[in-house]
C-alpha cells in the first residue's frame, strides 16, 4: 500500500489503508465511510464522518475508507505526539 497524500478525495470504492494506532482521520468535505476489523465487535463497527467530524483509530489495522454518497475528502491530522507517518508502511 502507498502512501497517500492528504487531502485525499476518495469515491465509492474503499481505499484500503494500513493506519497506526490513534491515527486521527477527518472528513474535510463530502462524507466518508471508515470499516476494520479492527472496529469488530464494536458498538460502532461501521463509521460515517460528515464534513468536519473526525475519527481516532483504536488500534493499529487496515481499515477500508470510502465515501458512500460518492465523494468525500480524507485527511490525516496529527495527534499531539512527535509527527510520524500516518500509515506502517510504505511503497
Amino acid at each position: 500500500m502507498c502512501v497517500p497524500q492528504t487531502p485525499l478525495t476518495l469515491g465509492s470504492i474503499p481505499k484500503p489503508m494500513r493506519l497506526r494506532r490513534d491515527q486521527v482521520l477527518t472528513c474535510t468535505g463530502g462524507c466518508l465511510w471508515i470499516t476494520s476489523d479492527a472496529l469488530a465487535g464494536r458498538r460502532d463497527s461501521d463509521i460515517v464522518l460528515e464534513s468536519g467530524q473526525s475519527f481516532v483509530t483504536p488500534q493499529a489495522a487496515t481499515y477500508f475508507v470510502g465515501a458512500p454518497r460518492g465523494w468525500g475528502v480524507l485527511s490525516f491530522l496529527s495527534p499531539p505526539t512527535p509527527a510520524r507517518n500516518p500509515l506502517e508502511t510504505t511503497c
